[in-house]
């Protein structure tokens, strides 16, 4: 299922992934208060009609961008679990390609995670949406529990620690509008994750 800025501008003139990076980085800097539709139309170089045609106010709007964001997170997971087989292998490749997407989508991923580390009145709505991206996941570490790849943990609790892993360690450079050195920062999460920080017992 498409986000709503595909199905929005599919066969339109207006180039919906420009709308979407434009929405995402001015709502980003500036916040949802302080945004206007006039001046995303103004940056996206269309008019103001035209985001109203679609998306019926500024909150229709941000929804709108989050939902994006979510749909285009989860189709990288999918490509993520395709380029591996075993739980170990499909767990790196997920960091990988979780680091990959928060650079490649810095706005939107700064914008969520401020909404779910926020008591907003979003927040459940954006925590359920992410429950929804971390479900396969999850299903990889029940199947290297099963198989015997991961200790006897619990699934839930082994995804959101991972994901809270990479989520800080991109907004760690994020805040600072930087680039995340993914091979290190794979590299770190990668052996934290699958061995822990304390030194083997010999």
């Amino acid at each position: 299922m498409e986000g709503k800025f595909s199905e929005a501008f599919r066969g339109n003139r207006v180039d919906n992934r420009d709308l979407f990076i434009t929405t995402a980085e001015i709502f980003a800097r500036k916040g949802y208060h302080k945004t206007t539709v006039e001046e995303i139309a103004r940056a996206a170089g269309v008019a103001k009609g035209t985001i109203y045609y679609h998306f019926a106010n500024k909150e229709d709007l941000y929804l709108a961008v989050i939902r994006e964001g979510v749909y285009l997170f989860q189709k990288q997971l999918d490509r993520s679990l395709a380029t591996a087989s075993s739980p170990p292998d499909k767990i790196s490749s997920l960091i990988e390609g979780q680091l990959h997407f928060f650079n490649q989508e810095k706005d939107f991923v700064f914008l969520y995670l401020k909404e779910l580390f926020s008591t907003g009145p979003r927040r459940d709505e954006f925590s359920e949406m992410l429950t929804g991206c971390l479900k396969p996941i999850r299903n990889v570490v029940e199947d290297g529990v099963r198989n015997g790849s991961f200790k006897a943990v619990d699934p839930e609790i082994a995804t959101s620690v991972l994901f809270g892993m990479i989520a800080l360690s991109a907004l760690h450079y994020l805040s600072y509008n930087q680039t995340i050195p993914v091979q290190p920062v794979h590299r770190a999460i990668g052996q934290i994750f699958f061995t822990g920080i304390c030194p083997s017992e010999s």
